[in-house]
């Protein structure tokens, strides 16, 4: 097997929960037609996230890696409850300091947060990320629970609790065309965020998404940004636009959903699988499911998977359509299961192609344009006018 740093992953997702207190429409989990999570454990077991660690901890030693990062997911992490938390992270400290530096995030839907979480995260240096789907509105449409009530209110709560013990969560908002983004751009800034990170809806060529024109999203987004620049002080950081922006200067990536590099992200699921990214369910039923597992096989043994590959290298194993494409080099053909086809798998632009060619178009333009046009000329940096024109399979 090939080894070497662009093998291995410098990133961890822990599924520590299989079920959650949500019922969100849009779910990969629960509701785009995969049922792995029916098998599952309702949690992690305190041995398999020891086993996991150890096999993380062996990992980072052969490859020499000084920073990982572990993101606990779910599900909903916090359903694991907060002594699993404080067994993890001593564990994985203890098993990969001084060698390798490691940082937490978790990501939850926020309705069970409180004060007390929010101490326990703080205390054991954790950061959160929520979901909050723009306005009130738009969140309670989306984001139910088991009984179809929206859940707006319980989150902000969860979020102000955090922020009552000194935390600055960042948001997660998938983008919704049914609402205003000037509306939403106002709102989230009432919230006061450190981070913004707007997600296109999963979607594959099988199962598209529902759009009013070819480049509503980019329309959507670009609004957004028109207003993020226009904002005396930037009220909080757009993931997706300064990723882009750092892909034009020629700054390394850190996002798998666009841009180019190696995916470096592994997934261990609630019962100790070790699977590539989990959002790859929504192209088919138990497409990540794969056969490895901590306690049988190390992580070098997963990357090696072909559809681990197909994730690692998504970057680079490009249709003939990207390969073509005036913004490649930035998009790199997008986020993977956005490029599914049951016909053909992933040889496919992203289903978002014209929304991506117009965002990126215009972002582009306007980041060369702040650089002085010396420098501009000696980096060789070139515009690209705006188009509403995209490709397509």
């Amino acid at each position: 097997m090939q080894q070497g740093p662009a093998l291995s992953c410098v990133a961890a997702v822990f599924k520590v929960a299989s079920r959650c207190n949500l019922n969100c429409a849009y779910c990969y989990v629960y509701n785009k037609g995969d049922d792995g999570w029916r098998r599952q454990p309702p949690v992690m077991a305190r041995q398999t996230a020891i086993t996991a660690i150890n096999r993380l901890s062996e990992h980072c030693r052969a490859h020499a890696i000084d920073h990982f990062e572990v993101i606990f997911h779910g599900g909903e992490p916090l359903l694991a409850g907060p002594e699993f938390f404080e067994v993890f992270v001593r564990e994985a400290t203890a098993r990969m300091a001084p060698e390798t530096r490691i940082t937490f995030t978790v990501q939850t839907n926020g309705i069970s947060l409180t004060r007390d979480w929010a101490r326990c995260f703080r205390r054991l240096g954790v950061k959160i990320g929520i979901s909050i789907d723009g306005t009130a509105r738009s969140h309670d449409r989306m984001r139910v629970d088991h009984k179809g009530r929206g859940s707006y209110s319980r989150v902000v709560r969860g979020l102000d609790a955090a922020r009552s013990e000194g935390l600055s969560p960042g948001i997660l908002a998938v983008v919704d065309l049914a609402e205003d983004p000037i509306a939403v751009f106002e709102h989230l800034a009432s919230l006061k965020p450190r981070l913004v990170d707007f997600l296109l809806p999963l979607a594959t060529w099988d199962s598209p998404p529902e759009r009013s024109s070819r480049t509503a999203y980019a329309d959507w987004l670009i609004t957004i940004f028109e207003l993020w620049l226009a904002a005396p002080v930037l009220p909080f950081r757009i993931r997706l636009f300064e990723q882009i922006v750092r892909t034009v200067l020629g700054f390394p990536r850190n996002y798998d959903a666009l841009g180019p590099g190696v995916n470096r992200t592994v997934v261990i699921e609630t019962d100790g699988a070790i699977e590539s990214v989990d959002v790859l369910r929504v192209c088919e039923n138990g497409m990540t499911s794969r056969g490895y597992h901590v306690s049988e096989d190390s992580i070098d043994t997963a990357l090696d998977d072909p559809l681990a590959q197909a994730y690692l290298f998504a970057a680079d194993r490009l249709c003939g359509t990207c390969q073509a494409c005036r913004v490649r080099d930035i998009c790199a053909g997008g986020y993977l299961p956005h490029r599914f086809r049951r016909s053909n798998g992933f040889d496919n632009p992203s289903v978002y192609c014209a929304d991506l060619l117009k965002l990126i178009s215009t972002v582009q333009d306007w980041a060369v344009r702040q650089v002085p046009a010396d420098l501009r000329n000696d980096l060789d940096l070139r515009s690209l006018a705006p188009s509403p024109v995209g490709q397509e399979a």
